[in-house]
């Protein structure tokens, strides 16, 4: 019996001297690794299909172990990220952070889609950071460990001003402020709790100065090391590419 699936390429493996493992993170059947033989070589029908981040339509035999794939069809490759380092480099990290935050065939279609929006949307343009933290935002949520934004984590307080804190994991208010919390403008607070509930596509004309952008990042960079047990080389590169660029400025 053949499987049919909706997937994006997440992670790839040279096998041998031609073939490729494709990890894949599908709509149907959550993430699933098959085998792409001679997907290496340049004019194999399966290599443009088994490249990172490609969607596509992949059929393959059911099996427990690892299915051999059987036909593929490129849905998009994303072209705009490929043009760009840069985005490559946020691009690679979102995959590797869904792939080290999920099961092997766990169906998660809200997970999936969101992995979608992100895509598309750096594809055309928007502000990879936003798309970042919100990805990771969702992330979180998965793990079970995401923010408390509602309010203050002490007494649900939300009057101004806020304060994050990365120990108490999540909002602190004036009266509960502990040494380590980082004060939060009111837009910014706002902002960090918008994202926790709303799809990707309310964000897509978000401005963050400069201040916001260095400020979010480092929050984001010490909760999720603090909070979801991952290291991700992906990582990395991104924060090697973004010190690369604040050096130039």
């Amino acid at each position: 019996m053949l499987q049919k699936v909706t997937g994006i390429v997440i992670r790839t493996v040279n096998y041998g001297e031609s073939n490729k493992v494709v990890t894949l993170f599908s709509e149907e059947l959550g993430k699933v690794a098959i085998m792409a033989r001679g997907a290496k070589k340049p004019g194999s029908r399966f290599h443009a299909s088994s490249q990172p981040f490609v969607e596509g339509v992949y059929i393959f035999p059911s099996s427990r172990g690892l299915a051999q794939l059987k036909s593929s069809d490129v849905m998009t490759s994303y072209p705009e990220i490929r043009k760009d380092v840069d985005r490559m480099a946020y691009a690679m990290y979102w995959l590797e952070l869904v792939d080290r935050s999920v099961e092997d065939r766990v169906q998660n279609r809200p997970l999936f889609r969101i992995l979608q929006d992100a895509l598309q949307a750096l594809n055309a343009g928007m502000d990879a950071d936003v798309i970042t933290h919100h990805l990771e935002l969702r992330i979180l949520h998965l793990l079970g460990v995401s923010p408390v934004l509602t309010g203050c984590v002490r007494c649900g307080d939300v009057t101004d001003p806020m304060y994050f804190s990365v120990a108490s994991g999540g909002f602190l208010c004036g009266r509960h402020r502990e040494e380590g919390a980082v004060p939060l403008s009111e837009r910014l607070a706002k902002l960090l709790y918008l994202m926790s509930k709303h799809e990707l596509s309310e964000f897509r004309n978000v401005p963050l100065s400069n201040d916001s952008r260095l400020l979010l990042r480092q929050l984001f960079d010490v909760y999720m090391e603090s909070y979801s047990g991952l290291r991700l080389k992906t990582k990395r590169v991104l924060d090697q590419m973004i010190r690369l660029h604040l050096n130039e400025d």
